[in-house]
């Protein structure tokens, strides 16, 4: 550009304002300069452009939204779904903070339509969206017109539309406690979890259970699944799937006290199998698996980042996704 002013005998600001057609410059001279740009092929670069336009328009007085959390909340019934989504949320806010945006997360309902929401959206400015854990499987199709927006997803939770995600490992992780409670000693090592909290991690935990019963060299367990939509399970099954099967390992998702202590009463402590949580930490496990939903976080909102830059937004014609791998943890 600078180049090019200097051919034409202009500074090279008013070379810029006449390629954005701008009054300042007298319409002659703003053709003249046009045309002289069209002659010698120069385009302008888009990134710059765009960055130009962003301090052009700054105002520190106004601290838009630029990146926003859908979220559905979750119940006291659920404290350990409610202890993942806290977690997430402060590691998604870190992260957006230390990359230079605003974080702000809004309570949804999944069934509802979304023009209401679509406005509140973009009057705060938000380009990139990150899809927080829902109660169970959703379909957000209906919630917003997506193509106004980049997208990540943080849960398997959001069935449709089927947009990028970063999210914990689940069959690896159930890989991974298994083989650690076998190298324990651990010999009849038993998952027990609710239909509609294996549905919503698309059975993946069910699956690395299924892996372990199959090739894993310990005495096949079968699996109590509970026939609710969870996440609690229910005391009176689960007791009797403990003194059938008699695992000496069982791990959880969804644990709640009184689900043990009704258990307990009915079981000798000699008899009562160690527990471990999917979802560590938690007060009533021996150990489990931390499935660092620090580094989840962290991870979408680096990649919505570059999502936006790229200017990438809509449902992808073909979603990826990025599987965090979990720690184990040991306190029995």
């Amino acid at each position: 550009m600078r180049s090019l002013a200097a051919e034409a005998g202009v500074s090279a600001a008013t070379f810029s304002l006449a390629l954005r057609n701008s009054p300042e410059v007298g319409e002659q001279t703003r053709r003249r300069l046009r045309r002289l740009a069209q002659q010698r092929g120069y385009r302008p670069d888009p990134t710059i452009s765009k960055l130009m336009q962003h301090l052009r328009t700054r105002s520190d007085a106004r601290h838009p939204a630029n990146i926003c959390g859908l979220r559905q909340v979750f119940s006291t019934e659920n404290p350990q779904g409610a202890n993942f989504g806290s977690r997430m949320h402060e590691a998604l806010v870190r992260r957006a903070r230390a990359l230079g945006f605003a974080f702000d997360a809004i309570d949804v309902d999944p069934d509802a339509g979304g023009e209401a929401l679509q406005r509140i959206l973009l009057n705060r400015g938000v380009e990139g969206v990150v899809l927080m854990p829902m109660r169970g499987q959703r379909d957000l199709g209906r919630l917003l017109e997506w193509g106004d927006f980049s997208v990540v997803s943080v849960t398997s939770s959001v069935t449709a539309p089927r947009f990028h995600s970063v999210g914990p490992d689940h069959f690896g992780n159930m890989l991974r406690a298994c083989d650690e409670l076998a190298r324990r000693g651990f010999r009849r090592i038993g998952l027990a979890i609710s239909r509609g909290w294996d549905d919503r991690v698309r059975h993946r935990w069910t699956g690395g259970m299924a892996w372990q019963n199959t090739f894993g060299k310990t005495t096949p367990v079968p699996v109590y699944l509970d026939e609710s939509a969870g996440p609690a399970i229910s005391g009176a099954g689960f007791t009797a799937w403990l003194r059938k099967n008699r695992p000496d390992a069982v791990v959880l998702e969804s644990i709640h006290r009184d689900l043990l202590e009704a258990a307990w009463r009915e079981i000798t402590p000699r008899s009562r199998p160690k527990i471990v949580a999917l979802n560590w930490p938690h007060p009533l496990a021996e150990g489990g698996i931390d499935q660092r939903v620090d580094e989840i976080g962290a991870v979408a909102i680096e990649r919505l980042a570059a999502m936006m830059s790229r200017g990438e937004k809509g449902v992808p014609a073909r979603a990826n996704h990025t599987l965090v791998e979990g720690d184990w943890i040991w306190r029995g």
